[in-house]
């Protein structure tokens, strides 16, 4: 069996970056940054890249990290190291989604790995995220479009609403996904 890349995606900078380097021992770094691009040292030792967000829009933004995940997820294990700057809770939020294998952040000058956080969304309720992203709905319209019962929608409507994910208007009852529903399903 031969080794295993792995690979380090991560917006951190300085000695933090260096502490997770050290402790998951990478092979690749992949560095997400916005603004003006700038290599680290430690960027010049290892093989990977630089991967420059330059959106505003944080579903994009997220969209963006999430493609980067699934490509270096084809080479081996991945490791998400970041801070709480700009693009740093997207980065922690996409790695949560994506499942990676390790995700790290900075406190003080050293990494320190996080749990992992689970989402409770059931795959019904990612058709019902997904129907609502194309356009708004009303329980009915839902019910026909996901193959559920009217109860098992508003189950469903009422438990993603408390996360969330879904907005109810009071205009004809309709349902509508939030930013927050459109970065789950990315």
């Amino acid at each position: 069996m031969g080794d295993v890349m792995k690979t380090l995606v991560s917006n951190l900078r300085g000695r933090c970056l260096f502490d997770v380097a050290m402790k998951t021992q990478i092979d690749g770094l992949i560095s997400i940054q916005t603004g003006e691009v700038n290599d680290s040292c430690l960027e010049k030792f290892v093989k990977g890249g630089i991967v420059r967000i330059d959106t505003q829009d944080p579903i994009e933004a997220a969209r963006r990290i999430s493609e980067v995940i699934r490509g270096a997820r084809k080479h081996g294990e991945v490791y998400v190291a970041s801070d709480g700057d700009g693009l740093g809770g997207i980065l922690s939020f996409v790695a949560h989604r994506e499942g990676v294998d390790a995700i790290y952040t900075c406190f003080g000058e050293s990494a320190v790995r996080l749990p992992p956080l689970k989402m409770d969304i059931s795959d019904t309720k990612l058709r019902i995220l997904e129907a609502l992203e194309e356009e708004s709905l009303n329980a009915v319209l839902l019910s026909r479009k996901v193959g559920i019962s009217r109860a098992m929608v508003y189950k469903h409507l009422s438990a993603l609403m408390d996360m969330g994910l879904v907005k109810q208007s009071q205009m004809f009852e309709r349902y509508s996904i939030t930013g927050a529903g459109k970065l789950v399903i990315i």
